[in-house]
């Protein structure tokens, strides 16, 4: 099991910002979302020069991408042109139905990309038996507030076993201590339990969490604006218990 950040923690951070943040905190993946300020995007695959320099930066790094998410706005050749670039799954997360989720997800492994079908909500266990059905990748987005997380994985996990590949959990990192009691420690010991080997990515319950997310990432003044190499204050996702710590 791999942990890392999602861009959505600092959405106009750089590339090389959110490197470093996930360095600082011995993480190892990070999760792009079209859109966001990195600067990754499908356009870039016309752009040769740009696109080395992003690859560059990536393989002078400790960190890897995890996963590309597609909100369905970028034209679907070039995302899949950028996910094998990137040597990362294509996460299709565009709005509306299941059905338009997995209709992009078909289009795009007609041309041989690996993709997974974002689930979430009270529906997710229903619509990650569909998925992988349909033969592809699910990635959760898992959120305290909505359920109660360990007895959900569990389900997941029965329900599509392997094809679960991505939990994004809104509310880790610094916002740890303003879930307790909602599931993410039991979240982490049913994934470790169970032989988890995909990825767990951080992300904000929130926008308005967006000051505690940059110092937790070591900018406590903004991006570009100076860092830290360490905070003392600084709290870290709860770690998985061994068998052991659950009974």
């Amino acid at each position: 099991m791999r942990t890392g950040l999602s861009s959505v923690v600092a959405p106009r951070a750089s590339l090389e910002d959110l490197i470093a943040g996930a360095t600082r905190h011995g993480l190892t993946v990070l999760e792009l979302c079209a859109g966001d300020g990195h600067g990754v995007t499908a356009a870039l695959t016309s752009e040769a020069r740009a696109l080395a320099a992003v690859v560059d930066t990536i393989s002078a790094s400790h960190v890897a991408i995890s996963a590309y998410r597609d909100l369905g706005k970028e034209d679907e050749a070039a995302v899949g042109t950028l996910s094998g670039i990137l040597g990362a799954p294509t996460l299709v997360d565009v709005p509306g139905t299941l059905a338009a989720r997995l209709a992009r997800a078909e289009r795009l492994r007609a041309v041989e990309v690996a993709v997974a079908v974002v689930v979430r909500g009270a529906d997710a266990v229903r619509d990650a038996q569909d998925i992988s059905r349909a033969g592809c990748a699910v990635a959760w987005d898992a959120a305290p507030a909505e359920a109660k997380l360990g007895a959900q994985a569990a389900a997941l996990l029965d329900a599509c076993g392997d094809a679960l590949c991505q939990v994004r959990v809104a509310g880790g990192g610094p916002e740890s201590t303003l879930h307790e009691g909602r599931g993410i420690g039991e979240l982490m010991a049913r994934l470790a339990l169970a032989g988890y080997a995909g990825t767990v990515i951080l992300a904000p319950s929130s926008p308005s969490y967006h000051v505690l997310w940059d110092r937790w990432l070591g900018r406590p003044r903004g991006f570009g604006c100076g860092s830290h190499a360490s905070d003392n204050t600084l709290v870290t996702l709860e770690q998985p218990v061994t068998s052991g710590d659950a009974a």
